[in-house]
């Protein structure tokens, strides 16, 4: 697993789990599965810290990501009640600022957020940006031509955090979502 744990400093006040889009039957994907492996890891490695799982419920699904997360971390033996669902997100940006607002706020925190490889330094941007300290791990998925379209497209939403399109009452100016349609196929 790449890790980028700064200082050395093993106590986080909480583990952001950050969800990913349900297979069609509202089951885990391959993606999320290799996550929450990641998660139970780290669960279990730093002491048992909140673990916040994150992820609403996405256009044609029935299920959160975080109720689905929520489920299978309890049997993978995460106490229930270190767990906090975040269900309202559907962006990285979301999951951070409702994550903060679950923990009280960011300022201070020293969260460790965990999701998939690809999507690591633009997550861990993105939890500075809303004022909490990071480290991070990030899931290995195979690189293949699905990673490799998955990465290309983490620069461009990079581009998009460092403008401020993300930042609350902005947003993206429409001639980026023509772009972004042109050049990845309609995101």
């Amino acid at each position: 697993m790449r890790r980028y744990m700064k200082g050395f400093k093993w106590k986080f006040d909480a583990i952001l789990l950050l969800g990913v889009e349900l297979d069609a039957d509202d089951r885990p994907t391959m993606e999320l599965g290799r996550r929450m492996y990641a998660a139970v890891d780290a669960w279990c490695r730093y002491g048992g810290p909140a673990l916040v799982v994150c992820g609403g419920v996405l256009p044609g699904h029935r299920a959160s990501e975080a109720q689905v997360m929520e489920a299978l971390l309890v049997r993978a033996g995460v106490a229930r009640e270190r767990i906090i669902r975040e269900e309202k997100s559907q962006t990285t940006m979301e999951n951070m600022r409702y994550a903060a607002q679950l923990l009280g706020g960011a300022k201070g925190k020293h969260v460790l957020v965990v999701t998939s490889d690809y999507h690591l330094r633009r997550a861990m941007m993105t939890a500075k940006r809303v004022g909490f300290r990071v480290s991070g791990i990030g899931a290995p998925l195979d690189r293949d031509d699905e990673w490799k379209r998955a990465a290309r497209k983490e620069w461009a939403y990079i581009v998009d955090l460092l403008m401020g399109w993300q930042d609350e009452g902005r947003s993206r100016p429409q001639w980026t979502y023509r772009l972004f349609g042109r050049v990845f196929g309609g995101d």
